[in-house]
């Protein structure tokens, strides 16, 4: 019977020290946090390069317009 115990023992240590020692899920969490991050700065970045190239359009069609004398 001690033998059991002590086999039961070193089971739940082998499985607590693999689940503090395991770096999978930190690696996992982090990977998926600096994605969020890039599709942040993407969706941002895109969005000002949009509205700055609108603007430009904008700006074209107003400078066209006077130049040739289209109300």
């Amino acid at each position: 019977m001690s033998n059991r115990i002590r086999d039961f023992q070193n089971r739940i240590a082998s499985t607590l020290l693999t689940l503090v020692t395991d770096q999978r899920g930190a690696t996992a969490t982090e990977y998926g946090i600096l994605v969020a991050f890039l599709a942040t700065a993407l969706v941002i970045g895109i969005t000002a390069f949009g509205q700055a190239l609108n603007l430009h359009y904008q700006n074209l069609a107003t400078t066209l317009s006077s130049a040739l004398g289209i109300p």
